[in-house]
C-alpha cells in the first residue's frame, strides 16, 4: 500500500508542476483546472478535483482502492507569458491524454517538465523585443530614427526584466524602477542629442511592459465564472500599469 500512495503523491506533484508552468507562462484559469483534471484522470483518477486561482493551485485525486492524494501549491512571482512553453505543455498534456489507458510513463513527463522548468530561451526574448519595440514605435507615429532609438532601448528593458526583477519584492517597485530608469535614459538621448522623439520611443519601448495579456485573461476568466481569479488578475494589472506610468511620467518631469 505505501509504495501505491507515493506514487498517487508522485503523480500529484507532477501534476502540479504542471499547473504552475501553466499558469506561470499565461494560461488561463478554466484552461489550467481543465489540463489537470483531465491528466488526473488519464493516469487512473476516480475523483479528480482541482481550484486554481491567480495565487495558488488546490487538487483532490481519489484513485482505486480509495488511495488519495492531497496538495497545495503557491504559486509566486508574475505570469512570463512564454507561450513557446506554454503551447509545449499543451501538446504534452495532449499526449497524457490522447493514448487511453496507456498515457506517458510518469518518469518521462517528470522529465519533459524538467526540461521546460529550466527556463526560457533569452536569445529569443532580446530579438522578440528589438522587433516589438521598433515596430509599436513606428505605428505610434514615429519617424526611423524613433524606432531605431525603441530598437536600442530595447535590450536594456529586457536585461533589467531577466536579471534585476527578481531582487525586488514585488511587480509594482520593479515596474516604477524599470520605467523611470528607462524614462530617464530616453529623455536624456533625446534631449541631448534631438535625434528622436523622446514619448514614441517611450511608447514603444512600454509595450514590453504593459500587462496586456494578464488584463486580458481577468476578462476571460470573469466571463468563464471564475470571479474571484478575474478581479484579482484585473486588480493587479491596473496597478502595475499604474507603477508604469508613474515610472514614466517622473522621468518626463525630471529631465523635461
Amino acid at each position: 500500500m505505501k509504495p501505491e500512495r507515493e506514487a498517487a503523491e508522485r503523480l500529484l506533484y507532477d501534476i502540479l508542476d504542471m499547473g504552475e508552468m501553466l499558469l506561470s507562462s499565461g494560461a488561463e484559469i478554466k484552461r489550467v483546472e481543465d489540463t489537470l483534471n483531465r491528466l488526473g484522470r488519464a493516469y487512473g483518477a476516480v475523483e479528480c478535483h482541482v481550484f486554481v486561482i491567480t495565487a495558488s493551485i488546490m487538487a483532490s485525486m481519489e484513485f482505486p482502492g480509495r488511495r488519495r492524494a492531497m496538495g497545495i501549491r503557491r504559486i509566486a512571482g508574475a505570469p512570463k507569458n512564454d507561450f513557446r512553453k506554454l503551447e509545449a505543455l499543451n501538446l504534452l498534456s495532449r499526449r497524457c491524454c490522447a493514448a487511453a489507458g496507456r498515457p506517458v510513463p510518469v518518469s518521462q513527463l517528470e522529465e519533459e517538465l524538467l526540461r521546460w522548468k529550466r527556463g526560457e530561451n533569452i536569445r529569443e526574448r532580446y530579438v522578440g523585443s528589438l522587433i516589438v519595440t521598433g515596430s509599436f514605435a513606428l505605428y505610434f507615429g514615429g519617424t526611423v530614427a524613433d524606432g531605431l532609438a525603441a530598437v536600442a532601448f530595447a535590450p536594456l528593458v529586457c536585461f533589467l526584466q531577466v536579471r534585476f526583477e527578481r531582487f525586488f519584492p514585488n511587480k509594482v517597485t520593479f515596474y516604477v524602477f524599470c520605467s523611470f530608469l528607462t524614462g530617464i535614459l530616453i529623455c536624456l538621448g533625446s534631449r541631448l542629442t534631438g535625434w528622436f522623439h523622446y514619448d514614441r520611443v517611450i511608447l514603444g519601448d512600454m509595450m514590453l511592459l504593459i500587462p496586456g495579456l494578464a488584463l486580458m485573461n481577468s476578462v476571460r476568466d470573469a466571463l468563464a465564472g471564475n470571479t474571484i481569479s478575474g478581479i484579482m488578475r484585473l486588480t493587479e494589472s491596473l496597478i502595475w500599469t499604474g507603477a508604469l506610468a508613474c515610472g514614466f511620467m517622473a522621468a518626463i518631469w525630471l529631465v523635461f
